[in-house]
């Protein structure tokens, strides 16, 4: 297998998280590509990810996968422990629920406002909407409340442990900086979630 993967992209830094967390980031194959220099625009890579998806999982027997979270539980699956996505039917599901809110409330609002706000995605984002860039950022706020609420009364996002959507967030948090939001400076929760996550080793870098 060969994972194509982009360094400080959301996405690709989900997966690379995740296997961090199961010890197996530096065993795994990797491809990296520069999405800066367009280079997951190019004819050979979009052979393997025709929407130019990053990351993209390359599989032996040809197949590919290019969701993050479709990468993750496949790499759950050939290593299940630590266990970051359930053990059960409905711990599988409670953390799915989580993630996924954090996932579509969160982190694709922070991307719709870095991408139709910030010079450096002028040429990726055509046209750029100012309008939808400050909707976008109200929505990321409004739910980063939210989850300094559920933080006030669970240590971590999906529960009692650690597990992916606690790596979802973690990533959202980080890519929030491009556009200088840090909401972990006023929602005191979502801090002291962050200081833990922060001196996690897998998550470190």
């Amino acid at each position: 297998m060969k994972l194509h993967y982009a360094v400080m992209a959301p996405n690709p830094d989900r997966v690379r998280f995740f296997l961090q967390e199961k010890g197996i980031w530096e065993q795994t194959p990797k491809s990296e590509l520069n999405i800066v220099k367009h280079e997951h625009r190019r004819p050979e890579y979009l052979a393997i990810s025709p929407l130019g998806h990053v990351p993209a999982l390359e599989l032996d027997d040809g197949t590919v996968l290019t969701e993050s979270r479709a990468i993750c539980t496949y790499f759950e699956a050939l290593n299940p422990e630590p266990n970051l996505m359930g053990v059960d039917g409905k711990e599988r599901a409670v953390i799915e629920m989580w993630d996924r809110r954090v996932e579509l409330t969160y982190m694709a609002q922070i991307g719709g406002w870095f991408r139709n706000s910030h010079p450096a995605m002028a040429e990726l984002e055509k046209p750029q909407s100012a309008e939808w860039a400050e909707i976008c950022q109200g929505r990321a706020r409004k739910h980063a409340a939210f989850l300094d609420q559920r933080l006030a009364v669970s240590p971590y996002v999906a529960g009692v442990r650690f597990t992916i959507a606690d790596i979802t967030l973690h990533v959202a948090m980080g890519f929030g900086r491009v556009v200088k939001f840090r909401p972990w400076d006023e929602h005191p929760n979502l801090a002291a979630w962050r200081e833990r996550m922060l001196a996690r080793p897998g998550l470190a870098s």
